[in-house]
């Protein structure tokens, strides 16, 4: 793994260490969805610091290059984080359904008593 992109992953590693960080700070970001970030930043510095790993990982898999395995790994990783993402924004999108529903209901109840109330008045 050539030096030029041992560096380049550090720098990486440690801006996505500063953004999450800020992102956190500013609560434009949950805790609970940076770990993920956090976790990949780790495993670039640590890929970074310790070039034999993926190199051993190549010999392995058969992929001929560390740096194809390192930006497979990537792609498999943003792909699970897009899936835990589309996961939790169907359930949200349910629970946004439900509380319409509840919520119209209530109202429709509540115009429902207030017709009752002023027919009783008059």
């Amino acid at each position: 793994m050539s030096t030029l992109l041992r560096i380049e992953m550090i720098v990486i590693a440690l801006l996505i260490v500063t953004i999450i960080v800020r992102s956190v700070n500013r609560k434009k970001l949950r805790i609970q969805y940076s770990f993920a970030w956090l976790i990949i930043a780790a495993a670039l510095m640590v890929i970074a610091l310790f070039p034999g790993v993926v190199v051993w990982l190549c010999g392995i898999t058969g992929i001929e290059t560390p740096s194809n395995l390192i930006y497979l790994f990537g792609i498999l990783i943003l792909l699970l984080i897009s899936f835990y993402q589309t996961v939790l924004l169907s359930k949200q999108a349910d629970r946004i359904t439900r509380l319409t529903q509840v919520l119209s209901i209530e109202r429709f109840y509540r115009e429902q008593q207030e017709q009752k109330e002023t027919v009783n008045d008059e």
